[in-house]
């Protein structure tokens, strides 16, 4: 299979500061979109770009939209680096491939849009069409494809062509798959077709389940049936390209919230855990093997455990306000395109219509599920923390019983032995051995009376106690 023109289009995005503006990346992390541009025009043309060198990280710094280029830079009001190079392809022919590298801020995030193509024109003279396995020479060792960062927001790859005949639209999806095959390694997972449809009259493909979130990678694939496509893309390429970041947005708050998710799930159920095991109060096997110094360790922790569900939850909270905004931003730019060109753009509409609600609906339920998760963690607290009073009161009141009966006990048995001993004093017998020639000193006495005292006072104790 042939195509007319070839372009791969890489839109990747990076964030540089967080929203409220308090946080910017690490320097080892701010040239990283820059790098990975170098790099793809290094392993495609072996050539060196410099991006980072080029730019100016300081330019209007209140601008939400501010092109990065460094102004000696900008040749004819282009804020982009154009490039171009030689490609080897079948039978030692050199193709010629030209692109471009236009770095942006947009907003709170750095974005990159990367051009590789294969020009109409050579020699003012139109150029051959090309086999589709020709992509394959556009992203050697899959250098279009940028590996994960905590700053790194999402990519959304759009190849590009021209249909070489009628007969090429009747089989356009054919086409499409082969594209995708062709762009990426032998041995690399493709992403899922997703859907088709139309966009400014020419069949655009897209590939990519959010069902699949951990393997997702959005690629279009739009098959130019006549002009009218190629002259709407290049009037609204600013708007498509703030399209494709603010769903890229969108999904990666979505993404990152399954991972609050999981974190979430995993601390309801250490709470419901903590929940099954609480001692009961009126169980007396349960009472006997209460813990008092677990009780008040779990006491501890539990705050903090508390402290840490609440903040997913806002984290959770603040992902679902992320989709909210850039869907609005999204929709904002939906009607500049509509003003811009009198077409159906219904393909671009399914993300703010149906996915991204539905990312929204998610994360409301998960919401609803876990708020629940909190206030069962609150009742836990206040649910130990009583049983732990309770469990200290009776305690208390038992150490209390208890040296009132010992004070009762030994307070009576000293008395008697007082009683005694003054007894013993004036009859001023000496304390002799027990022998048969010797009868039992009184002092004897004395000792057994006051021990049976005190255990008969003891006893009058417990009586006064348990009374009370």
């Amino acid at each position: 299979m042939k195509i007319y023109a070839p372009n791969v289009h890489l839109f990747a995005f990076q964030l540089h500061k967080s929203s409220n503006g308090n946080f910017n990346i690490s320097s080892t992390e701010q040239n990283f979109l820059w790098n990975h541009g170098d790099e793809i025009v290094r392993t495609t043309l072996h050539q060196d770009l410099h991006l980072s060198q080029r730019l100016d990280f300081q330019k209007e710094l209140n601008n939400p939209r501010v092109d990065l280029l460094k102004d000696a830079e900008v040749i004819n009001d282009n804020y982009a680096v154009s490039f171009a190079g030689k490609i080897p392809f079948k039978q030692n022919q050199d193709l010629l491939v030209k692109g471009f590298a236009h770095p942006l801020k947009l907003y709170d995030s750095y974005s990159l849009w990367l051009n590789l193509r294969r020009p109409e024109q050579e020699n003012n003279q139109h150029t051959d069409d090309v086999d589709i396995a020709f992509l394959r020479q556009l992203n050697p060792n899959n250098c279009l494809l940028i590996p994960e960062k905590p700053s790194f927001l999402g990519q959304t790859l759009l190849i590009t062509g021209w249909l070489t005949g009628a007969k090429d639209k009747r089989i356009s999806q054919e086409i499409a798959s082969e594209c995708l095959k062709s762009i990426f390694p032998d041995n690399f997972q493709l992403p899922p077709f997703n859907r088709q449809g139309e966009l400014f009259g020419s069949p655009i493909f897209e590939y990519g389940l959010f069902s699949q979130l951990a393997n997702y990678q959005h690629v279009l694939i739009w098959l130019f049936a006549d002009e009218e496509a190629d002259i709407k893309f290049n009037q609204c390429y600013q708007e498509l390209l703030d399209l494709f970041f603010f769903r890229t947005k969108s999904v990666k708050a979505y993404k990152d919230s399954r991972k609050v998710y999981q974190k979430l799930d995993l601390a309801y159920r250490q709470i419901e855990t903590i929940t099954e095991n609480l001692p009961k109060i009126d169980d007396q096997k349960s009472r006997k093997k209460l813990d008092l110094t677990d009780l008040q360790n779990q006491l501890q922790a539990l705050p903090q455990l508390a402290l840490e569900y609440t903040r997913l939850l806002r984290n959770l909270e603040e992902y679902q306000n992320t989709i909210a905004i850039n869907t609005y931003n999204y929709n904002e730019r939906l009607q500049h395109i509509r003003d811009t060109v009198d077409h159906n753009i219904g393909f671009l509409e399914i993300f703010s219509q149906k996915n991204s609600p539905y990312f929204q609906q998610q994360i409301t339920a998960d919401l609803g599920y876990f708020r629940h998760g909190s206030e069962l963690l609150d009742k836990v607290i206040d649910t130990i923390r009583g049983i732990v009073e309770i469990e200290q009161a009776k305690r208390d009141r038992s150490l209390e019983n208890t040296i009132q009966r010992l004070g009762i006990g030994f307070g009576g048995g000293a008395i008697v032995s007082g009683i005694l001993t003054q007894y013993i004093d004036e009859n001023h017998n000496p304390l002799a051995i027990i022998s048969p020639q010797n009868p039992p000193h009184p002092i004897y006495a004395t000792v057994i009376f006051s021990f049976l005292a005190t255990l008969f006072f003891i006893g009058l104790g417990w009586l006064i106690t348990k009374r009370k």
